[in-house]
């Protein structure tokens, strides 16, 4: 058994030379919606959702997706650990191969580029990965903060390798809300139709927020620079909350 990585262009820590591809997987998804691993998800994350627009779009992703999922969800908290902990592994020998060729390589890793946390034990599964790799620096975005659904963040809670960002919109802003009053640590990843509806539904909370660069146009998906998330890091540092918009403007 083993899962499949993702090289995602908006987050790898390597670009290829010309810097259109992603040369190492830094991510991991798992099939998005209710019925599979979202079980946090809105009315307005089902709607917009580009994550799950690529599995419609590109069967051969919807495979690889759905086969991580199988390997999961019915193994116990060991069992997924032991799976995650692997793919850390590859992930880490692919820096590795990287860093002997001259290249520099931030060991970010982005857990669910697509998806989201499904349970409890998986949960803590990947809090069980995080301690055991801290040479790697994680950063997730859930909507799994609600316990009328599924609340995870008990189970994140103390990872100084890890920024964790709870997916929020106008349907879920009052449970974030109580989710933050509960958890201080926790950053905010807020979904407006646009940047200045976004600052207006925030205006009352503390904290500093940024727009999303990439987001709103203001720096490539990827460039030989490096990938748009790396490049600014912000969520991969934690550093703030972030509004992305639907509009893009």
């Amino acid at each position: 058994m083993s899962l499949r990585r993702s090289a995602d262009r908006k987050v790898t820590n390597l670009p290829s030379p010309n810097g259109k591809t992603a040369k190492i997987a830094n991510s991991f998804g798992l099939p998005a919606g209710r019925d599979y691993s979202c079980p946090g998800a809105t009315e307005t994350c089902q709607r917009v959702c580009y994550a799950g627009k690529l599995e419609n779009l590109y069967k051969g992703l919807r495979e690889v997706l759905t086969a991580n999922l199988a390997e999961l969800m019915w193994l116990d908290r060991a069992g997924m650990a032991q799976l995650l902990n692997d793919m850390i592994a590859d992930f880490r020998a692919d820096c590795e191969r990287a860093e002997a060729r001259g290249a520099s390589v931030p060991r970010d890793f982005r857990i669910h580029w697509d998806g989201d946390f499904f349970s409890w034990d998986y949960a803590q599964a990947w809090a069980d990965v995080v301690r055991s790799n801290p040479d790697v620096h994680f950063w997730v975005y859930t909507r799994s903060f609600d316990p009328a659904a599924l609340d995870v963040l008990p189970a994140l809670v103390g990872l100084s390798n890890l920024s964790v960002y709870l997916s929020v919109d106008p349907d879920n802003l009052e449970a974030a809300k109580a989710a933050r009053q509960r958890h201080s640590w926790v950053h905010w990843a807020y979904l407006a139709e646009t940047f200045a509806s976004g600052r207006a539904d925030l205006a009352d909370l503390p904290g500093k927020r940024y727009p999303c660069p990439e987001n709103g146009h203001r720096i490539p998906l990827i460039s030989e620079k490096g990938s748009a998330c790396i490049r600014c890091g912000i969520c991969p540092s934690g550093r703030g909350d972030v509004v992305f918009s639907i509009a893009k403007k």
